[in-house]
């Protein structure tokens, strides 16, 4: 066992044993992680929020990941979606942490937990406001355990890294009016991407333009273009790109 996974095991054991444990649950790789660890020292709960702009694969994910190692897991389905201005994470964060602190109050549970890790507080994270004022314990960043050491604990416990997924509503620009429409229209195309890559995707929606963003190869999707731009442009994207830099995390 790895030091950095012994002093995990130990912190967890010192501050949560035999708790009873709300954890926010993605289905990421972060929230994964500190869901597999609590349960060995605690009773946790995983619960996923299902909004418009988190998308079915992001849910099944979860809910394969959870499957797959036993974790308990409750999902709620929200039909709001937030306003999209500059404050919509915060917004957005505070409203999933409001939902389960009244899961915690009902349920008489003792805390929630994150999978904030290390690296994400020196990130712009508006959601991390929220996360403070609903007390959220954070325990990846307490210890101060940076990303590359969550993948290193990961592939010791043999925990498969999904591809990051993020907020459906990080595709368009801050301030324009999104109706659940867009967002299904945004995430039918990712799904259909994922015909040709198996990495990370991001579909930028800029009105008559599109913008794609992968983490594989480019030749992946650039050896399929024909398919690709006819399946754009049948959504009514006037120009169909791909970002050369390949894709942005959030």
């Amino acid at each position: 066992m790895s030091k950095i996974l012994e002093k995990m095991r130990r912190y967890l054991k010192d501050q949560f044993y035999k708790k009873r444990i709300i954890v926010s649950y993605s289905g990421g790789i972060d929230s994964l992680l500190i869901s597999i660890l609590l349960s060995e020292v605690a009773e946790v709960l995983c619960i996923f929020i299902k909004t418009p702009y988190i998308s079915n694969w992001a849910l099944k994910n979860a809910v394969k990941n959870a499957n797959q190692f036993n974790l308990k897991l409750k999902i709620i389905n929200v039909d709001e979606i937030v306003e999209n201005t500059e404050n919509r994470c915060y917004y957005c964060k505070k409203m999933f942490y409001s939902i389960l602190s009244n899961e915690k109050d009902v349920g008489e549970y003792d805390l929630i937990v994150d999978g904030t890790n290390y690296d994400d507080l020196f990130e712009n994270r508006p959601g991390l406001k929220a996360k403070n004022e609903f007390k959220v314990r954070s325990p990846l960043a307490e210890l101060k355990i940076r990303k590359k050491e969550i993948f290193e604990i990961a592939n010791e416990l043999n925990i498969p890294i999904p591809p990051k997924e993020t907020c459906l509503l990080t595709r368009f620009e801050e301030g324009r009016k999104i109706s659940i429409n867009d967002l299904k229209k945004i995430e039918e195309l990712e799904e259909f991407l994922r015909n040709y890559v198996k990495g990370a995707i991001r579909v930028r929606d800029h009105k008559n333009l599109v913008v794609i963003e992968i983490e594989d190869d480019l030749n992946d999707i650039i050896n399929k273009k024909e398919e690709i731009i006819k399946k754009f442009k049948s959504y009514g994207f006037k120009k169909v790109c791909i970002n050369l830099e390949g894709y942005k995390t959030y």
